[in-house]
């Protein structure tokens, strides 16, 4: 079904608004937080390391205020 979102329980922020999004990649496991919340995780990923890519699904994005840190041992 295009275009149904779940009004109850949604987890990106209303249009106009920004969402936070968090990337944890720790070896070959990967967690996605999307504002605060879990919403996605993977195991065994290859390559495990190399260039950093952000890509769109084929909609407009817009990105501000993009961070990367080294996670601490």
């Amino acid at each position: 079904m295009t275009g149904y979102r779940d009004p109850n329980g949604e987890i990106e922020k209303p249009h106009g608004e920004w969402n936070v999004v968090e990337i944890v990649a720790q070896g070959d496991n990967v967690k996605h937080y999307l504002n605060g919340k879990l919403v996605n995780e993977g195991s065994r990923a290859y390559p495990a390391s190399g260039k950093i890519l952000i890509q769109s699904e084929g909609a407009e994005v817009y990105f501000r205020d993009v961070k990367l840190y080294p996670l601490k041992k």
